[in-house]
């Protein structure tokens, strides 16, 4: 049903990952969820190195008395941090991957989160081994897809730019590969800064992926803040207005030129967008 409210959210993470890194507040979870607060934000995503150095039951306690969601959890520092990946030639690094992925499906059931699957996937050493390489992508996912769905967690595919991975680039390509035997569980995770770069259409690839969203994340085409870049906000709020979305559209920016100022004006700009549509669909 068209018409649904959003919630939006901004990225926070225990570690300083520092100024190349697409999360706004830094340095403490706990820290970062007050200021989320502070601004505006009605959720926020935790990027996690390990959920096993984390205490869930604080941190949903905490969000609870702030009056925040908990959205989603993202696994990426599993791949820059800690190495791991998916489809890595080894299969005890695979096996690795996988059970962090695992851990990361019970500390987000503390929250009902999203669970990210992005950069864990690696990619394909050459071209021509990017089939192949999808394939072993598809077997690894086959039991977290599985878990995910016994525990009750939603996941996030998300289509990526080839910059970071020849893995899964465009809406369309990750919406055919989660119709593979076993995967057709899985969620996706649209981010507005990849299929701004990889799809032909925003509004077509919101379209494509429609009921699969489980999460989106708001990144300019530089990756920085809503409005700081070539991205158009009022197609993306159009767009996901259309198919009903009432998740969290969450900030995963640059901390430029501060991690305060990308998430105040990001808000700033997402809000005005979100409120001129409901002014062009409601009008007086």
């Amino acid at each position: 049903m068209a018409g649904t409210r959003v919630r939006f959210g901004v990225a926070i993470a225990e570690e300083h990952l520092g100024e190349s890194a697409p999360v706004p507040f830094q340095g403490g979870i706990l820290e970062g969820m007050e200021s989320a607060v502070r601004l505006g934000f009605d959720s926020v995503e935790l990027h996690v190195r390990d959920p096993h150095t984390l205490d869930a039951r604080m941190i949903a306690e905490r969000a609870d008395a702030l009056g925040l969601s908990v959205a989603a959890i993202g696994t990426g520092l599993e791949h820059s941090l800690n190495g791991h990946c998916l489809t890595s030639p080894s299969a005890q690094a695979r096996r690795a991957a996988r059970d962090a992925m695992l851990r990361h499906i019970e500390f987000a059931a503390n929250f009902s989160a999203v669970v990210f699957i992005g950069l864990i996937r690696g990619r394909a050493p050459e071209f021509a081994a990017i089939e192949r390489t999808l394939d072993l992508f598809a077997e690894e996912l086959l039991p977290v897809a599985a878990a995910a769905e016994q525990a009750g967690v939603p996941t996030g595919l998300e289509p990526v730019a080839y910059y970071f991975s020849n893995l899964l680039n465009t809406t369309a390509e990750t919406v055919e590969f989660a119709q593979r035997p076993g995967l057709e569980s899985l969620g996706l995770l649209i981010d507005t800064h990849h299929i701004v770069l990889e799809d032909p259409s925003q509004a077509e690839a919101f379209a494509l992926a429609g009921p699969r969203i489980t999460h989106v994340h708001a990144s300019d085409s530089n990756r920085r803040r809503p409005g700081a870049g070539n991205v158009d906000w009022n197609e993306v709020a159009s767009a996901l207005d259309t198919t009903g979305y009432n998740g969290s559209v969450s900030l995963e920016v640059l901390p430029l030129p501060s991690g305060e100022e990308a998430a105040h004006r990001g808000l700033e700009h997402l809000r005005s967008v979100w409120a001129h549509l409901h002014t062009q669909r409601h009008p007086l």
